[in-house]
């Protein structure tokens, strides 16, 4: 899974930015119906999702590699009382 470079996010606000400043020093009629200033406002938002959800991701990567862990290392116990108790009958 590949994730959003933060530098390219990062990049192309700027670039945003930067059209704004012009539009604002041009005096430009279209300052303020301007459809790319909206998309970019909407993909500032798709980008903080993004960042929620990949933290969501990695705490649930995480949690579930701990309880991995816990299990085997508990089913590594059984297993050995387990082979314990078989040798022990049958030894008898």
């Amino acid at each position: 899974m590949q994730g959003i470079e933060p530098k390219i996010h990062s990049n192309l606000t700027k670039r945003v930015e930067y059209y704004r400043f012009l539009l604002q020093k041009t005096d430009h009629p279209e300052l303020h119906s301007n459809d790319a200033i909206a998309k970019a406002s909407e993909l500032c938002e798709r980008y903080e999702e993004y960042l929620n959800n990949k933290k969501k991701l990695e705490k649930s990567i995480k949690e579930y590699r701990e309880y991995h862990t816990r299990l085997r290392k508990l089913l590594t116990i059984k297993i050995r009382d387990l082979r314990k108790k078989m040798r022990a009958i049958d030894d008898q």
